[in-house]
């Protein structure tokens, strides 16, 4: 039995006499016999998935471009619904005495611009346009453009039209601008009462190279029942209060947005990198958790207060590297900063021994970083270097994060929590049945555990598999969020966590820490249940936007840069082998590219496992779609 191609369908559609019709009917003037309807509407749907072909009220299928004849009661809801005042990001092509809208997001369809809009519009432009409310007695859908971003296809403009579609905003509020100028940097006497001074005790910053918001501090010593430790973080709560045009502001936005070149931060700059950010040499405002550990690296108790320091050195995670590596007995002009850097990482690493043992999820998915010339043009794409100095932080961030958590629920108040639920059976099921085709068994029975999960980790490093098997992993896990509700995280094998140590580039760290001022100093609670419920949902939702953004800012770079490289042909792993084609992750540029399966030829999908390694050839970097497409050598 043999299938019509996708080609041979849009034929079909295309033709004057078709009208919108369902699959089976589409099936049977096809000549599709009923064993072959369910693959057939396999088809229609990766077509639909694709853009190509719409799909409207009554299961009806047409092609996108041809939504001219359908009326708008007939269109799917999440078009309709944002009917009026809607906006589409899309490329604006011309045809005939007007011209047509095609949406970037590929579910929309082809809109029609408004008469005489089009006049002042270059053909191919990047543009955003508002959905009209039809007044029409056709009932065509239309819009109207409200902004050309550029050439689409060019890397400023394609940027510009990622910020749109997120509706992102770099500036800030004229109020929130002038409250944060109001804002002293002095500190007087009002400002110190009833904190505890700790700017005699030697504590510095680690962070990014380019980092410019210091927003955690962190300062060690030897006890005699093991390790003290603390973990200063910026008090952006005594500066930003709660109903201010800043403090509504940053709830809107609810996170800092990390982009390949520039930062969409929560707060304005002048509190961001100036008046909270921990500056070297300069007495800062911050919250801080004191905790003792035992010789085993075991938390044996804590504390919480408000607290006043003065960081001495301002360290990047390269640099701390590079001191660990040398003698702490020798004479140096930073010993005593060589010496505690060396205590800490003796204490991590008897952290992070307790932690696997409890079942800590540890992935090894490497991230991408972008190298850039003088131009500031990316050149190259490769694996981020992580060091040790990450991992100190990192544990000694969770160790706080874990004592403020336990805190507020063994206070028995409301509060926000950042929680990791367990994975559905179904989803573990399924882990299960495709780990298995790599090699590895999971057992399915019993309560799932992070350590059923952990032993996967362990068992694929430096294997080929390795990164197949972690974003397995990933895929079947929930993802973490914020609520109301303390249920513990699954990941990181823990029964109370919560965000508290990013004040300035997270907003719930910022609740979290006004629910702390409502304890320690023996205030009014902020917030009710429903407000924090509230924010924990917003917050969640703001997260998986920004982390997206993220994702696509740094594809549409790679992307870009690949242009340079079409026809090139190099090394690949296989990381995903899908019905439709393969992933493939390049070895020399680390960057992801796509080989349909019309470029697999004749061998079966069955032939590509995951982890071995092809020759493929770089056929097109498409940065309108933000894809690499690749054909298959050997």
């Amino acid at each position: 039995m043999i299938l019509p191609n996708p080609q041979e369908i849009e034929e079909f559609m295309r033709r004057p006499n078709y009208r919108p019709s369902r699959a089976r009917e589409i099936s049977r003037r096809l000549g599709i016999p009923k064993e072959g309807r369910r693959n057939f509407k396999k088809i229609l749907r990766k077509m639909v998935h694709e853009g190509k072909v719409l799909r409207i009220k009554g299961d009806r299928y047409l092609m996108s471009d041809r939504v001219e004849n359908v009326d708008i009661k007939d269109l799917p809801g999440y078009l309709t619904k944002t009917q009026t005042g809607g906006r589409v990001i899309g490329k604006f092509k011309r045809t005939g005495k007007t011209g047509m809208l095609i949406p970037r997001n590929l579910k929309v369809p082809h809109l029609y611009v408004e008469i005489g809009d089009e006049k002042r519009i270059r053909g191919d432009s990047l543009v955003v346009a508002e959905i009209l409310s039809n007044k029409r007695q056709s009932r065509k859908l239309a819009v109207r453009v409200v902004d050309v971003l550029g050439k689409a296809g060019r890397l400023d403009a394609e940027f510009k039209g990622l910020l749109a579609e997120y509706g992102l905003t770099k500036g800030f509020p004229k109020e929130a601008i002038r409250e944060s100028n109001q804002i002293s940097s002095k500190l007087i006497a009002k400002d110190l009462a009833r904190r505890k001074d700790l700017r005699d005790i030697f504590i510095f910053t680690i962070d990014n190279d380019d980092a410019k918001d210091f927003d955690d501090a962190v300062g060690i010593t030897r006890i005699d029942s093991g390790y003290k430790l603390w973990i200063s973080i910026a008090d952006v709560s005594h500066y930003v209060k709660l109903g201010s045009s800043i403090d509504n502001d940053a709830l809107q936005r609810g996170t800092s947005i990390y982009l390949p070149d520039k930062v969409i931060p929560l707060l304005p700059g002048r509190l961001s990198n100036e008046i909270c950010s921990l500056n070297p040499n300069s007495d800062r405002l911050t919250k801080t958790v004191e905790i003792d550990f035992n010789h085993h690296g075991v938390m044996s108790g804590y504390r919480i207060y408000n607290s006043v320091i003065k960081s001495r050195y301002r360290l990047t995670y390269t640099l701390a590297s590079e001191l660990l590596n040398k003698n702490p007995n020798r004479r140096s002009r930073r010993k005593e900063l060589i010496e505690k850097l060396h205590v800490m990482k003796e204490l991590y690493e008897k952290i992070r021994e307790r932690r696997v043992e409890s079942g800590e999820l540890s992935f090894d998915i490497p991230e991408p970083e972008l190298i850039r010339d003088e131009l500031g043009r990316t050149v190259d794409v490769i694996r981020l270097q992580r060091n040790i100095a990450h991992g100190i932080i990192e544990e000694f961030m969770i160790a706080a994060n874990n004592a403020v958590a336990k805190f507020m629920f063994d206070s028995n108040i409301s509060t926000i929590y950042r929680i990791h639920e367990r994975p559905d059976i179904s989803s573990f099921k399924d882990l299960a049945k495709d780990i298995r085709q790599l090699g590895y068994s999971l057992e399915t029975k019993g309560q799932i555990k992070p350590k059923d999960i952990q032993r996967l980790i362990f068992e694929s490093q430096n294997k080929p598999e390795k990164i197949a098997v972690n974003t397995l992993i990933l895929r079947s896990l929930k993802r973490a969020i914020y609520s109301t509700k303390r249920k513990g995280h699954f990941g990181l094998a823990l029964k109370h966590y919560t965000h508290f140590t990013s004040p300035i580039r997270r907003y719930p760290d910022l609740v979290v820490h006004r629910v702390i001022d409502s304890m320690i100093n023996e205030g009014i609670m902020h917030y009710n249940d429903e407000a924090l419920e509230w924010i924990s949902n917003h917050s969640s939702i703001k997260e998986r936007c920004a982390d997206e953004v993220e994702r696509e800012a740094i594809k549409l770079e790679s992307v870009n840069m690949m242009k340079s490289h079409v026809g090139g042909k190099f090394g690949g792993i296989i990381i995903s082998v899908l019905s439709f084609g393969i992933f493939v992750e390049l070895k020399d540029i680390f960057v992801e590219g796509f080989i349909p399966k019309e470029k697999i030829k004749n061998r079966y999908k069955s032939n590509f496992k995951i982890g071995h390694s092809i020759r493929v050839q770089i056929e097109d970097a498409d940065v309108e779609r933000r894809r690499i497409t690749l054909d298959l050598i050997s």
